[in-house]
């Protein structure tokens, strides 16, 4: 189970992303969303701040802060097969996450 510091690390790394994407002037697509959601949680598991068994549980909240931000238009049977095609994602481009640093 993913600790308040780990939800709040996924939240606010989450809105540095959004973040620096306003200002590159780019909108947030699904597929952005998705490539940025595989590589920041592969970047936690490499860093140790998740562990593999809070994988998923990551790439829901994600989700969950995606899906907010869509006015939650997102039905929560697709929520989880979006969740579930993320945690099994084992992709880390750098450059998705590179915002959450600046």
């Amino acid at each position: 189970m993913l600790t308040a510091t780990q939800k709040n690390m996924l939240q606010g790394d989450f809105e540095k992303f959004l973040s620096h994407l306003r200002s590159q002037k780019k909108t947030l697509t699904f597929e952005l969303f998705g490539d940025y959601a595989g590589s920041v949680l592969n970047f936690y598991l490499g860093s140790s701040l998740i562990s593999p068994t809070e994988k998923l549980e990551a790439a829901q909240a994600l989700t969950g802060l995606f899906n907010a931000g869509l006015k939650n238009i997102i039905s929560p049977t697709d929520l989880m097969e979006i969740a579930e095609s993320i945690a099994q994602d084992t992709t880390l481009e750098y450059g998705f996450i590179q915002g959450i640093f600046e």
